[in-house]
């Protein structure tokens, strides 16, 4: 039986940083594209913004419990190299979760505003200071927080690839995997609230944008994974030996039939059917709950799945090139 180092903390992590990352990417595009002067997609942008702070700050306490001295987290901090991914990271996970919170602050209305300071003592003035308006300032955060949520969602799969000893993992196209993975995610986990909220029910254009927007991004993801096993298959030893991991090994199953299958191809068929009456008769649109609500929780269980092999499968595979297993 093999130990392995990283486990199922690791796997919830990029998991969740990933989903934090696809919300607010979510978020702020919904917010910047604009019809008459407005936002096009107003529930989308708040819903997201909402929702987007809050699994990446629970994944980076996760992945600090897993540090074992958890108390020395800090010393992340203290040093900045440009040549260390984990260095890289540290940064980038917290400014990106510190601008998550600020942008999900700006969307709360003034009522909102004034419950949440209601509850900081009088004498903290120092905090009351921070009770400002941002509403104004949301498109500015948007912009800001683009590139650091594509960059959280491409650390998730550069954490990995860094590791060249794990030839699973040894290649800038699981970044890129994990990236479409992430945004896919945050379309899937909006769409998936906003059909499960029956007292508000949503917007057909809505759910149509999350659904286009799902469409996409499963489709570039699928298109990475093609690459991927053709590099691995034309790449040294090593590597065609860690992909028998997927191609008839362990991981097999879980591979084509859970994730590719049931957590792209299935959801992917479910979201393009959806849309075929409005794409090719031109019909308005008219999203199903049900279907959506399938399909949403497909991709996040696909989304999961795909961290879940990359990281034990990745491990593993330092086994196989060591001739440990045959």
């Amino acid at each position: 039986m093999h130990e392995f180092n990283w486990g199922l903390l690791i796997v919830v992590y990029l998991f969740l940083g990933g989903l934090s990352a696809g919300l607010f990417f979510a978020a702020g595009l919904a917010n910047y594209l604009e019809v008459d002067g407005r936002p096009a997609y107003p529930r989308i942008a708040q819903v997201g913004a909402w929702l987007a702070p809050w699994p990446v700050a629970l994944g980076s306490g996760l992945l600090i419990l897993d540090l074992g001295n958890w108390y020395r987290f800090y010393k992340l901090f203290m040093h900045f190299r440009w040549e260390s991914p984990m260095s890289i990271g540290s940064w980038l996970l917290t400014l990106f979760t510190v601008l998550a919170f600020v942008y999900a602050f700006a969307w709360l209305p003034e009522a909102g505003r004034q419950k949440l300071f209601s509850k900081v003592p009088p004498a903290w003035k120092l905090v009351h200071r921070l009770n400002v308006d941002l509403s104004a300032h949301r498109k500015t955060l948007a912009m800001i927080g683009f590139p650091l949520s594509i960059g959280v969602g491409i650390y998730t799969g550069v954490l990995l690839g860094a590791v060249s000893a794990r030839p699973f993992w040894n290649t800038n196209l699981v970044a890129q995997m994990f990236l479409f993975s992430a945004l896919s995610s945050g379309a899937a986990a909006l769409l998936l609230v906003l059909a499960l909220d029956k007292k508000r029910p949503a917007d057909q254009r809505d759910l149509k944008f999350l659904v286009w927007m799902d469409v996409i991004f499963i489709s570039l993801e699928l298109f990475i994974i093609l690459p991927y096993l053709i590099h691995g298959q034309l790449s040294v030893l090593a590597v065609k030996q860690a992909l028998t991991l997927i191609l008839g090994g362990p991981y097999t199953l879980v591979f084509w039939v859970f994730f590719l299958g049931l957590g792209l191809l299935v959801p992917l068929g479910i979201e393009i059917s959806e849309l075929a009456p409005s794409l090719l008769k031109g019909q308005p649109f008219h999203g199903d709950r049900r279907l959506a609500l399938t399909a949403s929780g497909l991709v996040l269980m696909g989304g999961f799945l795909l961290r879940y092999i990359f990281v034990y499968a990745g491990q593993l595979s330092s086994f196989r090139q060591a001739g440990v297993l045959q």
